[in-house]
């Protein structure tokens, strides 16, 4: 397992002392000022790749015991009721009512069972 860890090591050891001559090579061919971009780019490049190998936390979805919440469920039945009576009266007004005996339910839910 040591001799595992010691040779990425050396291997990533390696590959910055490749980066870096890399670097001063560049700064020898010509243009002044580049080891300072070249440097900020490498980094940037470095911290790109290595935010794919830190594990993320991942939330749960949902909660299998959660109820039915048929308050939360009547707004948007009420919202496509208002759509709808326009373009279909009939399905609108039918939502309305869908609606309006879910916000009963709901109402009557809360008040009859507490938690």
């Amino acid at each position: 397992m040591d001799d595992r860890v010691s040779a990425v090591e050396r291997r990533i050891e390696e590959l910055a002392r490749e980066i870096v001559e890399t670097i001063a090579q560049a700064e020898d061919a010509g243009r002044p000022g580049t080891r300072t971009e070249l440097k900020d780019f490498t980094i940037g490049l470095l911290n790109d790749a290595l935010a794919g190998t830190e594990p993320v936390d991942v939330a749960p979805v949902a909660r299998e015991d959660a109820p039915f919440n048929p308050l939360g469920m009547a707004i948007p039945v009420c919202f496509a009721g208002v759509v709808l009576i326009f373009l279909f009266p009939p399905v609108g007004i039918l939502l309305f009512g869908v609606a309006a005996l879910m916000i009963v339910w709901g109402l009557t839910a809360s008040l009859l069972w507490r938690r």
